[in-house]
Parts: structure tokens; C-alpha cells; sequence
């Protein structure tokens, strides 16, 4: 099944999260087969200052049940130091499901599509590059999207 995962960190060597994360993906059974490049992001929907986040997004294949994939991001999650202490608090990774082909589900824990995706620059940017031809939940191509949305919590693109 083909899906797309948002990846974003700001406490610690951001970038070196990152690229554990996805690798602990592929060695977990989740096919990575394309990652966009690190956007460098304003914190939002937080309630004091914290760091930057570095965010990029992964299209991936993967042949178990949307909770199955949920528990090996959650399992990432701890291994590498996420802690959530509350809502929306600074942290090691956070890997989240953002669609999954022919999947609509909705559960206190698990809701997919993603239900806030389409505000957010920090996923809606990188996810456009590894799907630029995705249809979003509203029925906007994602191009529509991104172009809608406002640019200043993008501080940069890295390599």
C-alpha cells in the first residue's frame, strides 16, 4: 500500500533524527521510496518559543494495516527519544502518517488523512515534492494547496 509519512524534529542533531528515523523505517519493513529535501520551519501550534524544526516528507510502500504502521512510528518514536510531556512539546522525531492509498479511518489515535495536513506549510512543502500530483482530502491537487498557503514559517530548504 502506498503512503506518506511527515518527519520533523527540533531538539537535538535535527538532521541526524531524521535520517535515523528512516532508516529504522526500512529496517522495520516500510519501503522508503522517495524522501524531499529538510525544510527548516518556525515552531507553530506551540505554546511558548522553541526551536526551529527541520521537516521533510517520505513516500513509502507498505504491506501491513495503517495500526501496524502507527505502532513502528510510535516504536521509532520512543527509540530515539520522544518524550511528550504535553501537547505539542519540543521532541527528538515525530513521524506521522499523512495518507495511505484507499485508507480513511478515524480512531482517537489514528486518523488518516491526516486531519490537519492541508494547513500546514511544514508538511504540505515537502510533501509536494515526493507526490506533486496527489489529490487532498478536500479534492485540491496539492500544488493548489502549497500555492494557497502562506510561506513565513518556511525558514529554509537544505539539502
Amino acid at each position: 500500500m502506498r503512503g506518506y509519512l511527515s518527519l520533523g524534529s527540533n531538539l537535538g542533531d535535527r538532521r541526524r533524527h531524521l535520517e535515523a528515523a528512516l532508516e529504522k523505517l526500512r529496517r522495520a519493513g516500510v519501503q522508503v521510496t522517495a524522501v524531499s529535501r529538510i525544510y527548516e520551519t518556525r515552531a507553530v501550534e506551540v505554546s511558548g518559543p522553541q526551536e526551529n524544526f527541520l521537516n521533510l516528507a517520505a513516500a513509502i510502500e507498505y504491506g501491513g494495516t495503517p495500526r501496524e504502521l502507527l505502532r513502528i512510528c510510535q516504536k521509532i518514536e520512543g527509540e530515539l527519544g520522544r518524550q511528550r510531556p504535553y501537547p505539542h512539546a519540543p521532541r527528538t522525531i515525530d513521524i506521522d502518517i499523512l495518507l495511505m492509498q484507499g485508507v480513511h479511518l478515524s480512531t482517537p489515535d489514528l486518523e488518516i488523512p491526516h486531519p490537519c495536513m492541508e494547513r500546514r506549510a511544514f508538511v504540505i512543502f515537502p510533501l509536494s515534492e515526493v507526490a506533486p500530483g496527489v489529490v487532498l482530502p478536500s479534492g485540491r491537487g496539492i500544488i493548489e494547496v502549497k500555492n494557497s498557503l502562506p510561506h513565513d514559517e518556511i525558514v529554509g530548504v537544505l539539502k
